[in-house]
């Protein structure tokens, strides 16, 4: 929490000028943003607010003080992930100083829900959570999220059973546009079926087979989804309230790349490719300060031992050295000051503790890091790049990577972030390496402004389209956060 200076107001008087009865409607829709009322508004207060008992009942400072964790929670969330994970690398934010939690009492007309909606973040990806939320919670209570039991036959297009009823349900509630609700497999249900598929990182194949993935999709329960938005959105909240109008945002969940440029009116979306579960992209806030054209790759030691001395142990002396040449690969010296013969190296008995080398890519077409990469400034070595697997995008599954960003259109990417320079897309296109040149150097180039990056997994989503759509939580955050949060259905 902020220090106040002297003079300084605390934050109690900061919410004073709001009524118990405001305060009351504010915590009772905390679960909007994914937050339990009965946190804040406790059973024994509503009751004596009923009874009309409630000054007499309580000291007005501890309901400005429930109010306040409120805040809190909204504005910076609830869990600390400081050591929550190792692949998390964002710190706790603190709450605003008391003087400008005032002024935001202020701004509201000392309306206590409009006072905690605004503390809450204003970037599109967290508002739609809250769309979403506010479009599935009122079902909590109604029953019309029914349990149902799957079909004993696949479904698929043309077909016709009794159940196909409850899933355009279910499809509907979730944002699909289903115009009948038959009991047949119709083209609006493939629509939805494939769409659902491929955010499961499946093969489309628009049937739904008994006892595989895409019935269990169907078989989670309302609280569960609940669940999901609840752990995304407290997920967001550890990042800046307001993103900058010029950013980058990579939900590496659904393996997405989004840019925008509010002040330019400039928006990109493309696929990408980020780290599989057991090398994880690390959730972290960062910028891009520099382009590499044509760039080399320096290849972490582990991924060379995890991905390559396979390859290597099978081959003599003579495929050793073509495997070596056809790759452009080089090995270095630990300190870079002479290169090694990859022949003289024991590559069938070679352990991670005895490596003392580094094995760097020359630039070509077919580097592992493409025509371009994008660098950061996190001590990590996580950066976005080009890549030589390029036919990868078409596929569903593309948590691939060991933990940097491949991007579907880096090109696309380089162009807008160099802007007014030199640097026009056909220069750009002309000077980058194609396919079957060779060249030695790598070319560096300084933005004049460095690009916000954020790289979180997110794994709920409701678009333009209306549709809420859901992916498995592959990372595990879900699950860390949600054992220290009360969950909306207690």
């Amino acid at each position: 929490m902020p220090t106040q200076g002297p003079g300084a107001i605390d934050y109690l008087t900061a919410v004073d000028s709001l009524s118990a009865a405001s305060i009351r409607e504010a915590l009772l829709s905390v679960w909007q943003h994914g937050l339990n009322p009965s946190v804040y508004w406790s059973s024994d207060l509503e009751q004596s607010f009923l009874r009309g008992t409630l000054d007499a009942d309580f000291d007005r400072r501890q309901i400005l003080a429930v109010y306040v964790k409120a805040l809190r929670d909204v504005y910076a969330g609830s869990v600390n992930p400081t050591g929550l994970a190792s692949d998390i690398k964002v710190k706790k934010k603190d709450l605003l100083t008391a003087e400008q939690v005032r002024l935001v009492v202020l701004s509201s007309q000392s309306n206590a829900r409009q006072a905690l909606d605004k503390m809450a973040p204003q970037f599109s990806v967290y508002q739609s959570l809250k769309m979403a939320m506010q479009k599935l919670y009122p079902l909590k209570d109604t029953g019309l999220w029914e349990t149902i039991t799957p079909a004993k036959k696949p479904l698929s297009l043309g077909k016709k059973d009794p159940v196909i009823i409850k899933l355009k349900e279910r499809l509907s509630q979730l944002g699909y546009r289903i115009d009948s609700m038959n009991d047949t497999f119709d083209q609006d249900m493939l629509i939805a079926i494939n769409d659902i598929q491929m955010n499961l990182k499946m093969k489309p194949d628009g049937v739904i087979s008994p006892g595989g993935r895409t019935w269990k999709f169907f078989s989670v329960s309302l609280l569960d989804r609940l669940s999901q938005l609840q752990a995304d959105m407290e997920q967001l909240r550890w990042f800046p309230q307001n993103l900058e109008d010029r950013h980058i945002f990579v939900n590496t969940a659904f393996s997405h790349f989004m840019m925008t440029d509010k002040k330019n009116n400039v928006s990109m979306s493309f696929k990408a490719i980020n780290g599989t579960a057991e090398r994880k992209t690390p959730t972290l806030r960062d910028r891009i300060t520099f382009l590499v054209m044509n760039p080399t790759w320096t290849i972490p030691p582990t991924v060379f031992l995890n991905d390559k001395v396979e390859i290597l142990k099978k081959l003599d002396t003579k495929g050793i050295r073509k495997y070596f040449t056809d790759n452009r690969f080089e090995v270095y010296t630990a300190d870079f000051s002479r290169t090694i013969d990859p022949t003289s190296i024991n590559w069938k008995s070679i352990k991670s503790s005895s490596v003392n080398f580094y094995i760097r890519q020359k630039p070509s077409y077919n580097n592992a890091l493409g025509v371009v990469k994008f660098m950061m400034t996190n001590p990590y070595a996580i950066y976005l790049h080009d890549t030589n697997q390029r036919d990868l995008f078409g596929e569903a599954q593309r948590l691939r990577s060991s933990g940097c960003v491949r991007l579907e259109k880096p090109l696309d990417l380089a162009e807008y972030l160099l802007a007014g320079t030199q640097w026009s897309r056909p220069q750009i296109e002309n000077f980058v390496v194609k396919e079957g040149q060779l060249v030695d150097q790598e070319t560096r180039v300084d933005l004049k402004e460095p690009m916000p990056v954020y790289l979180v997994p997110v794994t709920s989503q409701m678009n333009s389209d209306g549709v809420i759509r859901f992916v498995e939580d592959v990372y595990g955050h879900n699950q860390l956060i949600l054992s220290q949060v009360k969950g909306l259905g207690r």
